[in-house]
């Protein structure tokens, strides 16, 4: 039998329809499945209420993924593309399997043999990378950094150490509430040639992505609104 394609699907960082996130041809694949794994299925059918689906939204089957799924549910999850049926699989926000859950069901279809098809879409990481000026070629994603302030000075510390070792730009990122915390931190632990860029809602409403020098950041002081926000430091 046939094995179905698993279909990686950007979804909108923005408030964005998800028509607008998707070229055509993503949309004309999307409008055809009828299974789709996802984080949260509510916030997955407002993504889907722009597109033109093929079948009524409610008749939708969707199966949820997050750090929590065990491995033997997503082994069933797989059980349709075994069958034959093609699936989409959706972020959150942004592409799948980048600071995603959805890489824990793509590493078990890699393992069948399944075909995967990524789209292109909008990453936040990817797009404050581009913007930042810090160095493309060279660089690491190290997701959320400890929430306690001491550990979290010694871990910007050592981002700031290996950045400036290695040439890799160093991207993180935390909650919003807490963006002000970690730039207070950063501007008290980091040397004053560190640079660091600020990319505070990307493609959203009042967009902010800014780099600068360290000594730079302490001068222009700034105060960081509470929406989704990453943070780069390298040398120049």
């Amino acid at each position: 039998m046939q094995k179905g394609t698993l279909y990686l699907i950007p979804t909108p960082i923005t408030n964005a329809p998800m028509r607008d996130v998707l070229l055509p041809p993503y949309l004309d694949i999307v409008k055809t499945l009828e299974i789709f794994v996802v984080e949260k299925a509510k916030t997955a059918r407002q993504h889907l209420s722009s597109v033109e689906l093929s079948k009524k939204i409610q008749d939708i089957q969707m199966f949820e993924l997050n750090e929590h799924t065990k491995v033997y549910e997503i082994e069933e999850m797989l059980k349709p593309l075994l069958e034959g049926k093609d699936m989409g699989l959706m972020s959150e926000a942004g592409v799948p399997s980048i600071a995603d859950p959805g890489y824990r069901l793509v590493i078990v279809a890699q393992k069948n043999g399944i075909k995967i098809v990524p789209f292109t879409g909008p990453s936040s990481i990817f797009l404050a990378l581009m913007a930042s000026g810090l160095n493309g070629q060279n660089f690491a994603f190290n997701g959320y950094l400890p929430q306690e302030n001491r550990d979290l000075r010694k871990a910007i510390r050592s981002v700031e150490v290996f950045a400036k070792g290695t040439g890799q730009t160093q991207i993180f990122m935390e909650a919003p509430y807490r963006n002000q915390k970690i730039l207070e931190n950063i501007l008290s632990v980091c040397e004053d040639d560190t640079y660091l860029c600020v990319a505070q809602n990307i493609m959203g409403e009042n967009e902010f992505i800014k780099t600068d020098s360290i000594v730079k950041w302490r001068k222009n002081k700034i105060r960081l609104d509470d929406v989704p926000c990453l943070f780069l430091i390298n040398k120049i």
